[in-house]
């Protein structure tokens, strides 16, 4: 697994303490966040969440397949989830149907 800066958790920290106590991403948190498509939960050995599916605007990763890093929380309905690493815009799950 990837190493973690300390701005970085630190900046994770900040956002799970907001999000667990029930406030919702700002528009400006998702404004630049990358879009996940094709998106499906899976689980390391130590029950770990990370996602993984189609990637597009990702500042550091082409448009393609990705996994990302731990999942510190997500909203389907609001179609967000935030990683260890950034926000993600959720767009459909893989095998969802859309209307």
């Amino acid at each position: 697994m990837k190493r973690v800066s300390a701005k970085t958790l630190k900046r994770a920290l900040k956002d799970w303490e907001k999000l667990s106590n029930g406030q919702s991403p700002s528009p400006e948190d998702l404004s630049n966040a990358p879009l996940l498509t094709d998106w499906e939960p899976r689980w390391t050995a130590t029950g770990v969440m990370f996602l993984v599916g189609e990637v597009r605007g990702h500042p550091k990763l082409q448009d393609g397949p990705c996994s990302t890093s731990v999942v510190l929380a997500a909203n389907l309905r609001e179609g967000w989830a935030r990683t260890i690493s950034r926000y993600y815009r959720l767009g459909p799950q893989r095998g969802e149907i859309l209307h």
